[in-house]
């Protein structure tokens, strides 16, 4: 193995899956992968003696060094093994022991870069237990080695290529042009995103007593008390705001879980007022509306709002699904009980292309029936895409410069008046994105 290479969670599997009798893994955090390769190798009948040191503070797991899946992992495999875990805080480099071998690294924050897997771009040394030293130096043609086993500089393992000035200059004038971000900045963002977010939610398109349809004007003669309310130049689709309320497989608003009753799905009457009533109870129990910055959301409630809005969209799903036969019978009466309204003074006044297929000089009620029904049909032919209800939810983090505006801080305190003014000065925490750990005796670091 070459002295520099490439440490990553698809190698710490692969040796820590080999190791036969010593296992020391020293990192930040950890992953369930690297944690099932652990509980593998403990399994053996002669299983290798296994150290874990790791920094368990939730900031390594915000950064990406590790997963929440890793960490519930290894607390479960402590528990099935007696395993003593060990704990160093701000600890930032890893360890990998496995037998004879030594490998020291660096982990990668996933937050900010992808790892490599690339042999040109090590992360680690490798070292046996034997002159890891003479290893190292070779590996790198370190200055001041001298004979014949000294190795070229364009023999080296790492840094075989010079830094020349023209490099540099290169590197210079494209941070010029594209500066970083002031790294303060960019870790008071990430914290304070983590506690609220901005949330566009928006239903669309469900509300079929709204829709009216265009009726010719010269047929907009019709007499019948009933519908009066109903001919303004247009047409209403539907007779009320519950003409059309369908039975759609219940479930529960917490769990999303389907409700069942002695093995068959519970049923529940559903229709567009439904939809409203439900739609404003997303808003009630999870949205804050802060004025002139839209809807906020606390990131502890995301899970909750994230399972209460696939329930309501398979809600609406199953119900704009079962619409449309129900739409058809609706929209068939509509015309029917429209034709019937209108007959009478179109039979005094006839429009011309209502008897343009007659074959009677005096066509007979019937035919202008028949006429006139079709002419309304095509008024409302409705194609397949004309019910489809849409939810749109679009979740966006607070920018800095937001989270620095005392208005918007007022206006916070107005609004989630339960926090009080010492809760909104915590959502606003800017410490460094690993915050400076204490020394003993209280006093941080500098």
């Amino acid at each position: 193995m070459s002295t520099f290479t490439v440490i990553n969670e698809a190698t710490l599997v692969q040796a820590i899956s080999g190791c036969m009798q010593r296992l020391v893994y020293i990192a930040p955090g950890i992953t369930d992968k690297v944690v099932a390769a652990m509980g593998a190798v403990m399994e053996r009948a002669h299983a290798p003696a296994l150290t874990v040191i790791i920094d368990a503070d939730p900031e390594v797991y915000r950064l990406g060094y590790g997963t929440v899946e890793g960490l519930k992992a290894l607390q479960a495999l402590a528990t099935a093994q007696m395993l003593a875990v060990r704990y160093q805080p701000g600890l930032r480099l890893g360890v990998l022991i496995c037998d004879d071998e030594i490998a020291v690294y660096s982990p990668t924050p996933l937050l900010i870069e992808a790892g490599s897997d690339r042999a040109d771009q090590p992360n680690a040394i490798s070292l046996g237990m034997a002159n890891p030293l003479d290893r190292v130096l070779k590996a790198c043609a370190a200055e001041g080695e001298t004979g014949p086993s000294a190795p070229l500089i364009s023999e080296a393992e790492v840094g075989s290529q010079p830094a020349t000035p023209e490099l540099l200059q290169r590197s210079l004038k494209d941070l010029e042009r594209l500066p970083p971000k002031p790294f303060d900045l960019a870790r008071i963002e990430r914290v304070y995103s983590s506690k609220l977010q901005y949330v566009d939610f928006e239903v669309t398109g469900y509300k079929l007593a709204e829709r009216r349809v265009r009726v010719p004007n010269d047929l907009l003669i019709g007499s019948d008390d009933t519908l009066q309310s109903r001919l303004r130049n247009s047409f209403s689709l539907l007779e009320s705001k519950n003409a059309l309320t369908i039975q759609i497989p219940d479930a529960d608003p917490k769990t999303g879980q389907p409700l069942m009753k002695q093995g068959s799905p519970v049923m529940v009457s559903y229709s567009e007022a439904t939809i409203e009533r439900e739609r404003k109870q997303i808003y009630e129990d999870f949205l804050t509306p802060v004025l002139g910055h839209g809807q906020l959301i606390s990131k502890s409630r995301r899970k909750a709002f994230d399972i209460r809005l696939q329930w309501f969209t398979a809600r609406v799903k199953a119900y704009s699904e079962g619409v449309r036969e129900e739409l058809d019978v609706a929209i068939e009466s509509s015309i029917q009980n429209l034709t019937e309204s209108l007959l009478p003074g179109v039979m005094a006044r006839p429009p011309e292309r209502l008897l343009k297929h007659s074959l009677n000089e005096d066509p007979s009620e019937e035919e202008i029936r028949e006429a006139l029904c079709a002419e309304l049909a095509k008024a409302f032919d409705l194609t397949d895409d004309f019910y489809q209800p849409k939810i749109k939810t679009v979740f966006k983090d607070l920018t800095y410069e937001t989270i620095k505006d005392t208005k918007f801080r007022d206006l916070l305190r107005r609004s989630f008046p339960g926090l009080g003014d010492q809760g909104v000065e915590d959502l606003f925490d800017e410490h460094d994105a690993a915050p400076e750990l204490p020394l003993p005796g209280g006093k941080a670091g500098s």
